[in-house]
């Protein structure tokens, strides 16, 4: 069964978008990335480093969804960009300007039943939890697991405290969310999961290069397999479905058949001659 995955920080940079995308290079089986973060989406500008063009995204598919939500939910994969030459591993852009979220308040519970009715497996990068307008709260309601991305720092799980807090109220309870450590930090994971009482699902580390070329569009430099980001992404993937699936009481799939766009999407990563990365190698 498919899965919607929420990924939230509590501030301060911890690498929510990373961490999405080495999640998706690393998932099992084919996946959507949708970019639900009310500030804005920054992929098509980063990992895809401006060579694809702007198009349909996260707004026109609310806009379609507040139509007809089956329509839209349907149609899914015209709004979609992929991010690899084999279309395993697909974008749903998102907002490009911040100002375009407080229009989607009303949207965010067509766009979430939109996302839970895909046959694929959906990571959506919700970006910082604030309670503001614009919040994507319906579609981090509807998530199977959501995941607090954060550094093991104070700092962070200071941030995070609060936040965990109206996940809580927002969930009903602690069950759904689980933790995603990004980085090196101050303080190991135990004591991180103890301090905010949460599951730590697993943890990623730093990795420079790989993250470069995930956030900035870096060129991968040599053919070593996937780097440690990625490696460490695919092991917290399959944990991440695995909560899924006990709570859901599901067996998490094996691999499935190629996700295809069925309309428009632009120009792919192969028609414009951009390396996108290949991670397969060695997985």
């Amino acid at each position: 069964m498919a899965c919607l995955y929420a990924l939230v920080s509590p501030g301060g940079s911890p690498g929510v978008t990373t961490a999405a995308l080495a999640l998706a290079f690393g998932w099992p089986a084919p996946v959507i990335v949708a970019e639900c973060d009310p500030s804005g989406g920054s992929v098509l500008a980063g990992t895809m480093a401006g060579h694809l063009p702007g198009g349909p995204g996260l707004v026109e598919h609310a806009i379609e969804a507040g139509r007809n939500p089956i329509a839209a939910a349907s149609g899914l994969a015209s709004q979609l960009v992929p991010l690899d030459a084999k279309r395993t591993r697909m974008l749903l852009p998102g907002l490009t300007d911040p100002r375009q979220a407080a229009g989607l308040s009303a949207a965010w519970p067509a766009v979430a039943g939109s996302l839970t009715a895909q046959p694929y497996d959906v990571i959506a990068d919700c970006g910082r939890l604030d309670g503001g307008a614009g919040a994507p709260l319906a579609v981090i309601s509807a998530a199977s697991t959501v995941v607090m991305v954060l550094r093991p720092t104070l700092r962070q799980a200071w941030a995070a405290r609060p936040r965990v807090e109206m996940l809580v109220q927002l969930l009903g309870g602690t069950g759904r969310i689980v933790l995603l450590l990004t980085g090196a930090g101050t303080y190991p994971a135990r004591e991180i999961a103890g301090a905010l009482d949460l599951e730590v699902a697993a943890s990623l580390p730093d990795d420079s290069r790989s993250a470069a070329v995930l956030s900035d569009g870096e060129r991968r430099r040599g053919r070593g397999g996937p780097g440690k980001l990625v490696t460490a992404a695919t092991a917290a993937g399959q944990a991440l479905r695995k909560k899924a699936a006990a709570l859901t009481g599901e067996r998490a799939s094996g691999p499935a058949p190629v996700l295809t766009a069925t309309g428009p999407v632009g120009a792919g990563p192969t028609e414009t001659g951009r390396a996108t990365p290949d991670w397969s190698a060695g997985r």
